[in-house]
């Protein structure tokens, strides 16, 4: 089976550091990350969509920032995936900005392995993740942002699962299997 996983959210902690670099920004005291409800912060009493812009674009342009997130997975959930991709085709599918100042592939594949995927194949979009899952032909695809979702769910026929994050509580849909923990992908996956 091919499997496409994001990776922000999912198997890195995104939101810890841009929080930090929100509170750096805006000169605020820490944002409790469960006040989080929303993946692109709009709903934060105090965001603008310009501050999020530009802290967005300001890590977008810092490679130290992809190499310092901590990993979401335990170490044997990463050995347990790195296993998977032995039986199934993984591939990774991200929204993180392409820039011409550094190599955000080269820094993302060193980030998987460091963490213990092997072989990483890294695919870059600013697209519908939707369009580049159904190029691909991914069948079974892991995001942890209610969007990506449910257009994947909606435009593809790949089966689609979301972590449970504060962020995505409210979001259902029929065709989206929320789950707890990567185990539940490994699951499936040896059914």
């Amino acid at each position: 089976m091919r499997v496409g996983l994001d990776i922000d959210g999912v198997l890195a902690d995104f939101i810890t550091p841009f929080l930090r670099l929100l509170e750096s920004r805006t000169g605020s005291d820490p944002i409790d990350p469960a006040s989080i409800t929303d993946p692109n912060f709009m709903q934060h009493p105090f965001l603008t969509r310009e501050i999020i812009f530009e802290c967005m674009e300001t890590a977008s342009y810092d490679p130290d920032f992809w190499r310092a997130m901590a990993p979401l997975p335990a170490p044997a959930q990463w050995q347990a995936l790195d296993q998977m991709a032995r039986d199934h085709e993984i591939v990774f599918i991200t929204h993180r900005w392409v820039r011409d100042t550094y190599d955000i592939n080269q820094v993302t594949c060193e980030w998987l392995r460091r963490h213990g995927f092997t072989d990483p194949v890294v695919h870059f979009t600013q697209e519908r993740k939707s369009t580049l899952v159904e190029k691909l032909k991914i069948e079974l695809f892991v995001d942890d942002r209610h969007e990506n979702c449910e257009d994947v769910a909606v435009q593809t026929e790949a089966l689609v699962f979301m972590p449970h994050r504060p962020y995505n509580q409210a979001f259902e849909h029929p065709k989206v299997r929320r789950i707890r923990e990567l185990d539940e992908v490994f699951a499936y996956l040896t059914k």
